[in-house]
Formats: structure tokens, C-alpha cells, sequence
């Protein structure tokens, strides 16, 4: 149990003192991304465009992980569009890239990295960026 504890210990030490040749570096990192009261902005958004010419659709927006930050389905929604929309929302953000994209390269032969990871790539899935930061994305069905 005692080498067990010293093992950790010196790991531990290790981990927090840098190597002679080692660059500087920040022990936490911060990235922006949507806020909630943004994800919900950008829904109502949607929801209110929907609204305009009636159309039955589902809306998700997602941090940059791919967790869920706010949700709305129109009523007349299909039985697929919640879960259709978050996957949209998922493959945009995980992929940095609109889900029409990715579905054109997977057509025209290339990269089919997405179908093989289990993703959704499918239009109606756009990221959120700003600068070089993917903030989140949003997935319409």
C-alpha cells in the first residue's frame, strides 16, 4: 500500500513540475462557448421563423461537447425530428463543420469518417464559431 501511495505521489509531482526542455504551458484551459441564455435565444429564433410559414420542425442547440443545451419541437414534429435535430447539433459541433458538408464529401467519395464513427451527417446541422472556437452548434429536422 505504501509504494502504491509513494508511486502516486511521485506521479503526481511529475505531472506538476515541467521538464527542462518543455515549452511553458497553461494547466487549465478556457474556451468560449454558447451560453445557455444564447442557445435559447437562437431557438426561439428558429422557432418563430417555423412559426411564419408553419412548419413543423425540431430544434437543438449544443455546447462544443455535443451536450444538449436547449431543445424545442413545434407541435406536428415528426416522431424522428427531436432526436433527428440533436444529431444534427452533435455531428456540426464534433465535426466543426455544416452536416451538408460533411454529407457531400461522404457522396463524392471522400472521407467517410462520420458514417464510420456512428454520426449524423445529414443536412441541417451548422456550427457556431467564432474566431478559431467552435462555440456549439445547431441542428434543425
Amino acid at each position: 500500500m505504501r509504494a502504491c501511495l509513494r508511486i502516486v505521489g511521485f506521479v503526481a509531482l511529475v505531472a506538476l513540475v515541467p521538464s527542462a526542455g518543455a515549452v511553458a504551458q497553461d494547466l487549465i484551459v478556457q474556451e468560449p462557448q454558447i451560453s445557455s441564455l444564447a442557445a435559447q435565444q437562437l431557438v426561439e429564433a428558429c422557432v418563430a421563423i417555423a412559426a411564419e410559414t408553419n412548419a413543423a420542425i425540431a430544434v437543438a442547440v449544443v455546447d462544443p461537447a455535443g451536450n444538449l443545451l436547449h431543445f424545442h419541437a413545434r407541435q406536428g414534429a415528426s416522431p424522428t425530428a427531436p432526436i433527428t435535430a440533436q444529431l444534427k447539433a452533435v455531428t456540426a459541433a464534433r465535426w466543426r463543420r455544416s452536416t451538408g458538408q460533411l454529407n457531400d464529401r461522404i457522396n463524392d467519395g471522400g472521407n467517410r469518417g462520420p458514417v464510420y464513427l456512428g454520426d449524423f451527417p445529414v443536412g441541417g446541422g451548422l456550427p457556431i464559431v467564432q474566431g478559431a472556437y467552435t462555440l456549439g452548434a445547431i441542428g434543425v429536422a
